[in-house]
C-alpha cells in the first residue's frame, strides 16, 4: 500500500471512528413499524456501540424500544432472554408476558425486524415490496440499501425536507414510512416567484416609504433560481421611466437595490389610477419578453403597494389578471392613522387572505407581520427550488 492510501485509509478509519455508530430510537412504540416510522436514527455517544432492540409484551399488548447502548450493557440485557422465567424462559413465546432484547454492532442494524432470538415474530422486511425509489434526487443524492435509503443534499443552501426525514424505512406492510423527501432552501429568505410590484407612495409619509424601498422590497435573495421583481411606479398615469423589469439586473441584488433607488417616485396626492396601472404591468411587465419565467412553479404576483386607498376600477383588471393565472396582492401602509376600506381591497385580490395592512413602515413590521407573510407566501417548502423529477 502506497503511502498516500495508507493516509487515505486513516483518515477515513477516523472519520468513521468520529462519527461514530447510528441506531434507530423510539420509547414505547405499539410495533415495530411504528417504531421504525416514528422514531429516529440517533448518532451514538463514543462509548455506545451497540444498537439494542427490546420488545416487551404483555397479553396482546406490546412495547417496543430502540436506541443505543454499551455493548456490555446490550450483552447482559440480551443474556437475560434465556433465563428461566416462569415454566419457559424470560424471552419467550408461551407466556403471558415476555422480555426480549435483541444487540447488532453496525450502523442502523436495529432497523426492522431483529433476529437474533426464535421467539422474535416472524415479519417480512424487504425494502423490493415497497414502492421502487428513484435515483434522481436533486441538488442531492440518495442510496438504498436494503429496506433503508439514504438522503442526503450537496449543495449550498439546501437541506432536506421534511426535517429529520433523511432516512426513509420500507416497513414490513411495503409502504414507506415517510413520503419522500427533497432538497429545499428554507423559505424564507429563499423563494421562487416572480413578483410585479405597483408603487403609489404619496405625501410626507410616502417620501419615507420609497426611501425604504430598495431593502423593503430586497428581502429575499434575488435570482434565476430565486425571487425576481418588476416594478414601477404610478399616480394619475405610469411614470414609465420608473420601470424595472425582470431581466433588467441578472441575479445582481445590489444592482437591482440601485435601480429602485434612482427610479421609483413619489406619486402625486390622490388614489392614482390603479387600474391603469394594473394592465400596464400585464401588458408590459408580466410577459416573457421582460424576463418573466415560464416554469409553472415560479408563483407569479401582482402586487400593489401603496398608502392611500386604490380606485375602483382595479376590480375589473385584477380579475382579469387572477383568470390569466396571476395572484393579486394588497400591501397597504396604514401610517399616521391613515384607515383603509378592506373590503373594497378585498374586491380587488378577491381574497382576504391576500390583504395586508400595516400600521407603519416597512421599518416598523412587526414579527407577526413577518409571520404572516412567511406563513403566506412560504407554504410548500419543496417548492422553493427548481427540480425535474
Amino acid at each position: 500500500m502506497t503511502k498516500a492510501a495508507t493516509l487515505l485509509f486513516f483518515v477515513a478509519i477516523n472519520v468513521a471512528a468520529a462519527n461514530g455508530l447510528r441506531c434507530m430510537t423510539c420509547y414505547g412504540s405499539g410495533s415495530i413499524d411504528e417504531c421504525d416510522a416514528s422514531g429516529k436514527v440517533e448518532q451514538c455517544l463514543p462509548n455506545e456501540k451497540s444498537c439494542e432492540t427490546t420488545l416487551r409484551r404483555s397479553g396482546d399488548h406490546l412495547i417496543v424500544m430502540k436506541g443505543c447502548k454499551t455493548s456490555r450493557a446490550c450483552k447482559d440485557n440480551q443474556k437475560q432472554n434465556t433465563r428461566y422465567s416462569g415454566r419457559s424462559t424470560q424471552c419467550n413465546s408461551d407466556q403471558d408476558n415476555s422480555v426480549c432484547t435483541c444487540c447488532c454492532n453496525e450502523d442502523m442494524c436495529n432497523i426492522g425486524v431483529p433476529n437474533c432470538n426464535p421467539n422474535y415474530p416472524k415479519v417480512k422486511h424487504d425494502a423490493k415490496d415497497c414502492s421502487k425509489v428513484s435515483p434522481i434526487f436533486p441538488h442531492g443524492n440518495v442510496n438504498c440499501h436494503d429496506k433503508v435509503c439514504e438522503y442526503q443534499c450537496t449543495e449550498k443552501d439546501y437541506s432536506v425536507w421534511p426535517r429529520k426525514s433523511e432516512i426513509n424505512i420500507c416497513l414490513s406492510n411495503g409502504s414507506w414510512a415517510h413520503e419522500k423527501p427533497c432538497c429545499d432552501r428554507h423559505c424564507p429568505p429563499y423563494m421562487i416567484a416572480d413578483n410585479a410590484m405597483l408603487i403609489h407612495h404619496t405625501g410626507e409619509s410616502g417620501k419615507r416609504l420609497i426611501e425604504q424601498l430598495p431593502d423593503g422590497l430586497t428581502y429575499a435573495p434575488i435570482g434565476e433560481d430565486a425571487l425576481k421583481l418588476s416594478v414601477v411606479s404610478f399616480g394619475d398615469d405610469v411614470v414609465e421611466s420608473s420601470v424595472i423589469k425582470f431581466n433588467q439586473y441578472g441575479s445582481n441584488k445590489t444592482h437591482l437595490k440601485k435601480l429602485i433607488h434612482e427610479k421609483q417616485v413619489l406619486s402625486d396626492e390622490g388614489p392614482g389610477d390603479t387600474g391603469l396601472a394594473m394592465q400596464y404591468a400585464l401588458d408590459n411587465m408580466l410577459i416573457p419578453e421582460a424576463g418573466m419565467r415560464t416554469n409553472p412553479i415560479v408563483m407569479k404576483t401582482l402586487e400593489l403597494h401603496t398608502n392611500t386607498q386604490p380606485n375602483d376600477n382595479a376590480i375589473e383588471v385584477a380579475e382579469r389578471a387572477r383568470e390569466r393565472g396571476f395572484l393579486v396582492y394588497i400591501f397597504g401602509f396604514a401610517v399616521d392613522g391613515y384607515k383603509f376600506d378592506r373590503e373594497q381591497l378585498i374586491k380587488i385580490t378577491g381574497d382576504k387572505e391576500h390583504v395586508f395592512i400595516f400600521r407603519g413602515y416597512n421599518a416598523d413590521l412587526t414579527p407577526e407581520n413577518i409571520k404572516d407573510m412567511n406563513d403566506h407566501f412560504c407554504p410548500k417548502p419543496c417548492d422553493h427550488f427548481f427540480h425535474d423529477d
